[in-house]
């Protein structure tokens, strides 16, 4: 299982990031680096003809090369799609496939090797291997510099992903995460989390003999304020929930039928479901199946509200997945401290009691 769920993470991030520039922003004490060379391998792997340009700010070529072994990771037949861009050591032959500037802040010769392989080599990826070493120089040179490196890629077609730690500058860390289009959060304890889009992915990764292994986690709720959504055929059910708690911290939406719940709750990414288990088109347990189905909408919560009362009828609901059951008639104290029970275990904190 851990091996089929990072494949599947694997695939869902090379098919998310395509065309975006990503930031992973950690600890400077979480390897962030190992995830980098297996995006990167992960890439060259599945996506035929795609050219990775590295940009060694941290590692030399060879260096680079034998963290893919290390990693377990055999990139040699790929050597033909990879250009660097190194420091130049002297005394040493040039590589294959590999620009040297003078150092690393050499910015005009990186420039233009960047600007060069993006028009010689349009959709290619470019890594730049730890961000940390831009840091160190003015603000002025790191936005200049990051704005020339962005545009070269969106010009032709072309992305960027790179690895900054927490804890530097808050003005040159700020302006260096504007240049991104997507940020990966990494915690200490191996959490990633971003959002991508209308799409938030929450997995974790660790290593075991020396391979990453991913593998998703229960995304937090961190917001104010609830999006939940109320199914049931019935139209006064939905309006009295509203009614019923218009003052707390929750947007309505509303779906009156099996068929519109799937379809609404796949747009709108709700953070929970009141779902009726009785409607005509689709019952409710056939709502949760297909939402259960489907990794965008698996860990949307659900509580059933219905008049079936029969233990086997809660049982059921269990079985798939569901968060809790509640019996109609209810009384709206018990249905809304139901959905901050539920919620809480989601990570939600209400307005009254967060920090």
């Amino acid at each position: 299982m851990p091996g089929e769920q990072t494949e599947e993470i694997l695939a869902t991030l090379r098919r998310e990031l395509e065309g975006k520039n990503v930031l992973l922003f950690a600890p400077a004490n979480v390897f962030s680096e190992r995830i980098i060379h297996f995006y990167t391998s992960s890439v060259l792997e599945n996506i035929d003809d795609k050219k990775i340009i590295w940009l060694c700010l941290k590692d030399p070529r060879e260096k680079v090369l034998s963290r893919f072994s290390e990693y377990g990771l055999d990139v040699e037949s790929f050597l033909d799609r990879m250009w660097f861009i190194d420091v130049e050591k002297p005394g040493v032959e040039p590589a294959k496939n590999t620009l040297y500037c003078s150092s690393q802040t050499d910015y005009i010769k990186i420039g233009s090797y960047v600007g060069k392989l993006f028009t010689d080599y349009p959709d290619s990826l470019l890594i730049i291997d730890d961000l940390n070493v831009l840091s160190k120089d003015s603000l002025q040179v790191v936005e200049n510099f990051g704005k020339f490196l962005t545009r070269s890629a969106r010009e032709h077609s072309g992305s960027i992903i790179s690895m900054l730690n927490v804890g530097g500058s808050s003005e040159v860390e700020n302006a260096m995460k504007s240049f991104f289009d997507v940020i990966i959060n990494i915690d200490e304890a191996g959490e990633m989390h971003t959002e991508i889009g209308l799409k938030t992915l929450d997995f974790r990764y660790s290593v075991d003999k020396g391979e990453i292994e991913l593998e998703y986690i229960q995304k937090k709720v961190k917001k104010d304020r609830l999006k939940i959504l109320v199914v049931d055929d019935e139209p006064d059910i939905p309006d009295l929930i509203k009614l019923s708690l218009a003052t707390e911290p929750y947007d309505f939406l509303v779906a009156y039928s099996g068929k519109e719940a799937v379809e609404t709750a796949t747009k709108e990414l709700p953070d929970l479901l009141l779902l009726d288990i009785m409607m005509p088109d689709m019952d409710g347990y056939e709502v949760v199946e297909k939402l259960k189905t489907v990794r965008e909408t698996s860990d949307i919560a659900i509580i059933m509200v219905s008049a079936k009362t029969n233990v086997e009828d809660k049982l059921k609901g269990m079985e798939l997945g569901i968060d809790d059951y509640i019996s109609k008639p209810f009384d709206k104290r018990e249905i809304n401290a139901r959905i901050k029970m539920v919620m809480k275990r989601f990570g939600w904190n209400p307005p009254e009691t967060s920090e």
